[in-house]
C-alpha cells in the first residue's frame, strides 16, 4: 500500500504542481536576458558541431549549477523560482534542464523536437533529465547528476 501511495504522490501530484516537472514540457519565453543570450552566442561561436555545442551548454549549466540530494528537499522553493532568475549554486534538475532546453533551442541549432524530458520515478523523490537528438541519435544528458560524478552522455537511474 505503501508503494502505491508514494508512487501515485511522486509520480502523479507532484507533477502536477511542480514547475517544469510536468507531463508536458514548459513553454520557453520569446525573450531571453541579455547575459543568457550572451552565453548563447559565446557557446556558439567556439562550437565546431551541434554535439560540441550540447557539451559546452552541459559544461555551463553544470559548472554554473549543482545538484544536491538533501537540498532536493531543503530547498525544495527553488524548484518553484524562475530558472532564469537564477544565477548560480543548487538547483533541481527540473529547473537546470529548463535552462539547458532553453539555450539548446534558443541558439536556433536545436528545436523542440530534439529535445525530451524523461522522468526516473525512483531517484529518492523522482528525477528528470533530458535527451537531445543529434544526427538522430539520441544522446542522454543529465546536469544535475554532474554532482555524482557523471559524465556528459550518462544520466542517473534508480535512486543515482
Amino acid at each position: 500500500m505503501f508503494v502505491i501511495a508514494y508512487a501515485f504522490f511522486v509520480y502523479v501530484v507532484l507533477r502536477l504542481f511542480v514547475p517544469n516537472l510536468g507531463f508536458r514540457k514548459k513553454p520557453l519565453p520569446d525573450k531571453i536576458p541579455d547575459d543568457l543570450l550572451a552565453v548563447i552566442h559565446q557557446i556558439e561561436s567556439e562550437s565546431k558541431s551541434n554535439l560540441d555545442f550540447l557539451q559546452k551548454a552541459f559544461e555551463f549549466i553544470t559548472k554554473t549549477y549543482t545538484g544536491a540530494r538533501m537540498k532536493s528537499v531543503t530547498n525544495f522553493w527553488i524548484a518553484f523560482e524562475e530558472p532564469i532568475n537564477h544565477k548560480s549554486g543548487f538547483m533541481p534538475c527540473t529547473s537546470q534542464n529548463y535552462l539547458l532546453r532553453l539555450i539548446l533551442i534558443k541558439s536556433g541549432r536545436f528545436t523542440e523536437a530534439d529535445t525530451k524530458i524523461k522522468v526516473v520515478p525512483f531517484n529518492f523523490f523522482i528525477h528528470q533529465y533530458l535527451k537531445v537528438r543529434i544526427d538522430n541519435k539520441w544522446i542522454d544528458v543529465d546536469p544535475w547528476s554532474a554532482f555524482l560524478g557523471l559524465p556528459f552522455g550518462k544520466r542517473s537511474f534508480l535512486f543515482g
